[in-house]
């Protein structure tokens, strides 16, 4: 795997772990815009890891 390919999945795993505190902090709380963040936190940490697995290979 190259650099790139890990850089992408370090941030994908960062993403999916902000978006799931993010989910958690709206079930804490209940204000919505948590929600809305953790959806999108969650939406781009999934689409960045399955893009760094399912990518060209060099």
């Amino acid at each position: 795997m190259s650099v790139y390919r890990w850089a992408g999945l370090a941030f994908g795993v960062l993403a999916l772990a902000a978006g799931g505190l993010q989910v958690w902090a709206f079930v804490a709380s209940g204000f919505g815009r948590h929600l809305v963040v953790g959806v999108f936190a969650l939406a781009v940490g999934g689409s960045v890891v399955t893009a760094s697995l399912l990518g060209r290979r060099p």
